[in-house]
């Protein structure tokens, strides 16, 4: 906040003697005059840093940044001024006293400044954060059947409607955090979703309040590794993220990978469909689909998870550890949504 104050006074420093020139002015002649001599001369000096500014070799420095900031300030005092004066000579035409015309015109010196401070002022609040209650919340959602009451965490992003479009809110991002508080009441009221995509690849710079002692034991493992770079990393038995959907409402991934090996037109060299001794909870196999990314292979997997929710999530692994890790992460997958779940 004080750094707001000394910047409106700076401002206000450079505001002053083109306001004052033209508030000044006594007659609707002078004003004139000083709008076509100064005004001219402002919209001369906006001319030629438009003519340079529009060269191919043209490059703005910090000293050439500054001082047009400057001469922008001149001009918004000095044309601020003229219309301040304007006003006040019209009203002064029909009676109004001399002493409220000075008190317009003492007034009119804090404009430029409310508009110079007034945009970073609007943007700090927009991306002020949210109340302790919203970060502290845990959120009562309903994907198909399956109830999960889900806690805040930066990375996750949460779906309400058919598009990725639509009806979409990012935790990491305060004023779509606050949204989704405010539409859920701070997690007292009941959201149904059609996505909730925890996309733990990104937005991993601040510590989730999960991570904090005492830890829960399903998310013991996300908090080991949330230091990581989950996108290039490939030693670690968890996921780069994880989809719960409803495969008939909205957005989301394969249904089953299983069922996806089986089909013929989705077989070519690029696909490998690799087969884990483990079981999902509808009784098939464990299916990874794999596509070669640098030294290593990009898998996911998808099946049906809960009370008509499909889960799906991907993971690195090098070609010859891809069962076996994708079964590791598989357990971890299940024991991090084992935090979320609330038995129906």
């Amino acid at each position: 906040m004080g750094s707001s104050f000394e910047f409106a006074a700076i401002v206000l420093g450079w505001v002053l003697v083109p306001y004052a020139i033209a508030t000044l002015t006594p007659t609707w002649r002078w004003l004139l005059g000083i709008t076509l001599v100064i005004g001219g001369l402002l919209c001369a000096g906006w001319i030629q840093h438009w003519v340079v500014s529009t060269a191919p070799d043209y490059q703005e420095n910090l000293g050439g940044a500054i001082g047009i900031a400057l001469f922008a300030i001149i001009t918004l005092g000095f044309f601020t001024g003229v219309g301040i004066r304007a006003l006040t000579l019209m009203l002064a035409s029909r009676g109004l006293p001399p002493h409220y015309v000075f008190m317009i015109c003492v007034a009119g010196v804090a404009i430029v400044p409310a508009v110079v401070v007034a945009p970073g002022a609007w943007q700090a609040w927009k991306t002020r954060a949210p109340s302790e209650a919203c970060l502290n919340a845990k959120f009562d959602i309903r994907v198909a059947d399956a109830r999960l009451t889900v806690p805040n965490l930066p990375s996750l992003i949460v779906y309400l409607g058919r598009t990725s479009s639509r009806d979409a809110y990012f935790f990491h991002d305060k004023p779509s955090l606050r949204d989704f508080c405010a539409l859920s009441e701070d997690g007292r009221l009941g959201i149904k979703a059609t996505n909730i995509w925890v996309k733990f690849e990104q937005h991993t710079d601040s510590k989730p309040r999960v991570c904090t002692d005492p830890v829960a034991d399903w998310a013991k493992t996300f908090c080991q590794v949330g230091s990581l770079k989950w996108s290039r990393e490939v030693d670690m038995d968890f996921p780069l993220d994880i989809h719960v959907f409803a495969p008939d409402e909205g957005i989301g991934g394969s249904r089953s990978t299983y069922l996806d090996s089986l089909r013929a037109e989705l077989q070519s060299p690029e696909v490998l469909f690799i087969k884990a001794d483990t079981r999902t909870p509808d009784r098939q196999p464990l299916i990874f689909e794999c596509r070669a990314s640098g030294s290593a292979y990009w898998c996911r997997t998808g099946y049906p998870w809960v009370d008509g929710a499909t889960l799906n999530y991907t993971f690195r692994s090098p070609r010859s550890d891809i069962a076996a890790r994708g079964s590791r992460i598989d357990v971890e997958v299940r024991r991090f949504l084992s935090g979320f779940r609330i038995a129906p």
